[in-house]
């Protein structure tokens, strides 16, 4: 039997609902309510364009950065090669 929730890992118990991953999610949901949809949704699904904007600005950048440091550590490597020659 699969968790009611994920529907992809067996259950904890025969008796119970849920795996326990879900289990911990639902015992988060007891002791801190309404606040763990809020971070979810302020986190996870970025329901707010502007803070979709900047997270696709920041993995832009990050990913320009990436490239740029490969390109340098690429053009070192080379200049080593043709020293030793």
């Amino acid at each position: 039997m699969s968790c009611y929730l994920c529907r992809n890992e067996p259950r904890m118990h025969w008796s119970g609902y849920y795996c326990e991953k879900c289990k911990g999610l639902q015992d988060a949901i007891a002791c801190f309510g309404p606040r763990v949809y809020e971070v979810v949704n302020s986190v996870l699904l970025r329901k707010d364009t502007g803070k979709q904007a900047i997270k696709i600005a920041d993995e832009i950048k990050k990913e320009i950065q990436h490239k740029t440091y490969n390109l340098r550590g690429k053009k070192d490597k080379d200049k080593e090669d043709t020293t030793k020659m």
